[in-house]
């Protein structure tokens, strides 16, 4: 049971958290306490609101948020409309959730109009608003030059100076390394969260210890109010950084976290601290690095920046941040980070290649791919043994689906209109267009609008929402499906950052479709250059339909892409790929030391 100091504690955090939202940006605290709901009670909640606030003069702006929280955000923007031109601040905020912030008038608040700026990547403009009408030293304009403080080249966090003789020679036998992670098992389960313990799982197997460490504040300001100051996840220590009082300032957040990684470091003796993705991160481990004389390395698993301007709604949104100053200054200090760094690692050879481009010394980038549990290569079940497990039924459903993260990049949008497309073809066989089901697993923002999607083109019975499902569920719900998809649309963030979910996919022995974007291409082919995979063209939902009949009418085809996946799920089991971070472990150790005898 929770001790009453934890619970205060952690209350205490939870509150400072939502009153800094309520500050910052209120309507964004709404939907982000409505995603911890089953989608089924967020649509409901989100229908509830804009029910009400329909009735209601002057509130348009709460129907704008509720309409956003059901996904149904043409009606969201209708309310936009009406609502900004009274003032109202819900609706503004509601406008810059839906990348509309060109909706704004200039009579809307300050506060949201340096909020829409800031959402574009006007920095210095978001600031430069909040200045001219007085509220420049308010808190949220020191949490915004607070941000762009360390985004300047060359800031280092201000830490206090640990022992040099922590920094330890390397003993016979067992190796340590301390983590630094944004989040993790068992409070986030995402491809980020569960590559980092599939890692530090095979680190210990192969007698490297492993101490994690996650960002001030998590996991409590994601609403568990009852969480501890340490995780045991099969064995892995995941270490939380937990203050008192939540810092106001991300600075501040980021130096409480390099002061409780010197009191690990402290505790644990590591030889090596392993910051991974993004440039928060980074800056924890240089300063660590610094106060210590321990080498750091970076882990980039994605390009900030570019996941950023993926989470714009429209493409015109999406290139006005690729070339905003928050891009440019994000990949700047990414660059600078990754340089100072003793050894960077990636996913793959279209990141590395980036990477090299940026400026990045190609001689120290060592590629270790998205790999699979060898448990999933001996895990063989039919689609109906798999359904039966989960208790689904559809024992002669032709079943395609996902299991992922649910984000407008993902293109899962257009998948159900692909399903939409073949019911409606009267070309297709009967006997297949009556069996075609889809099942799409978990939950994030594009959830409520996949929904809504899939009613408005009639085949809203033939969709299968189950929501988040534990990772040890996870792969009996890809199992449980007949082809899995991943039609990633062509983004910025989609054509570099290669999922894990194609190989563990192929690994559990089912035929995989996939955009034709270079991380996906790399992800799917096999050592030998044979594709393991059907492709089709990104964003066509007529040339993903198309790989579909293609699978589901030509078995052949379908096992024998299903053979190329298992062998090359095989050769990319952790096992194997861990030995890559045990050399460039050796080699950090190994210069380290040398520079310190000079």
């Amino acid at each position: 049971m929770p001790s009453p100091y934890r619970i205060v504690r952690n209350a205490r955090l939870l509150l400072q958290s939502a009153a800094q939202h309520l500050v910052d940006d209120p309507a964004l605290l709404v939907v982000q306490v409505s995603r911890r709901l089953p989608l089924r009670a967020r649509v409901l909640a989100g229908d509830m609101v804009r029910a009400l606030a329909g009735r209601l003069p002057g509130c348009a702006g709460a129907a704008a948020l509720g309409a956003f929280m059901a996904g149904d955000d043409e009606a969201a923007h209708r309310h936009v409309r009406r609502s900004v031109g009274s003032g109202s601040r819900l609706g503004g905020e509601v406008a810059v959730l839906l990348d509309r912030s060109d909706l704004l008038t200039p009579e809307a608040a300050p506060a949201t109009r340096a909020r829409a700026a800031w959402a574009r990547g006007d920095l210095t403009s978001s600031l430069q608003i909040l200045r001219g009408s007085g509220r420049g030293e308010s808190r949220y304009a020191r949490r915004l030059l607070s941000e762009i403080r360390l985004l300047s080249p060359g800031h280092r966090l201000s830490v206090p100076r640990g022992d040099a003789s922590w920094a330890t020679t390397r003993e016979e036998g067992a190796l340590r390394v301390l983590h630094l992670l944004t989040n993790s098992l068992p409070h986030t389960q995402s491809g980020y969260s569960l590559r980092s313990h599939r890692i530090l799982t095979t680190l210990r197997d192969q007698n490297i210890e492993s101490v994690a460490l996650t960002r001030t504040g998590y996991p409590v300001m994601v609403g568990l109010l009852g969480a501890a100051e340490e995780d045991a996840v099969d064995g892995i220590r995941y270490v939380r950084t937990l203050p008192a009082r939540l810092p106001q300032t991300q600075e501040e957040r980021l130096e409480a976290e390099a002061k409780r990684a010197i009191e690990l470091v402290a505790e644990f003796r590591p030889h090596v601290i392993h910051a991974t993705t993004n440039y928060y991160n980074a800056l924890v481990a240089q300063a660590v690095s610094a106060a210590t004389g321990i080498p750091w390395v970076l882990e980039v698993r994605g390009l900030m920046e570019k996941t950023w301007a993926a989470s714009h709604s429209s493409p015109r949104g999406r290139r006005a941040a690729l070339n905003s100053e928050k891009a440019r200054l994000v990949a700047a200090r990414e660059r600078e980070l990754a340089s100072d760094a003793s050894a960077v690692v990636t996913l793959s050879d279209t990141m590395r290649a980036e990477l090299v481009d940026r400026g990045v010394d190609g001689a120290a980038i060592t590629v270790v791919p998205n790999g699979v549990e060898e448990s999933l290569l001996t895990t063989r079940r039919t689609p109906a043994e798999a359904r039966a497990l989960l208790g689904v039924g559809m024992d002669e459903a032709f079943i395609i689906g996902a299991v992922s993260a649910l984000v407008d990049y993902e293109g899962l949008d257009v998948l159900i209109r692909a399903v939409a497309r073949l019911v409606a073809d009267a070309s297709v066989p009967q006997s297949l267009r009556d069996r075609l089901r889809v099942i799409i697993v978990g939950d994030g923002q594009a959830a409520p609008g996949l929904r809504v999607l899939a009613e408005e083109l009639g085949i809203g019975e033939r969709l299968i929402m189950p929501g988040r499902v534990s990772r040890h569920a996870a792969p009996n719900w890809v199992q449980a499906l007949d082809v899995v998809a991943i039609p990633r649309r062509d983004v910025e963030v989609a054509r570099t950052v290669t999922p894990q979910k194609p190989v563990e996919a192929m690994a559990l022995g089912r035929p995989v479709i996939v955009s034709d974007l270079p991380a996906l291409m790399e992800t799917v082919t096999g050592t030998g250059g044979e594709i393991c995979a059907l492709i089709h063209e990104a964003d066509s939902v007529e040339g993903l339909a198309d790989a579909i009949i293609a699978l589901a009418v030509d078995r052949t085809r379908a096992n024998i892409l299903v053979e190329r996946g298992l062998s090359a799920a095989a050769e990319r089991t952790w096992p194997a790929l861990i030995q890559r971070y045990r050399t460039m472990y050796d080699e950090v150790i190994t210069q380290e030391e040398s520079a310190r005898g000079r």
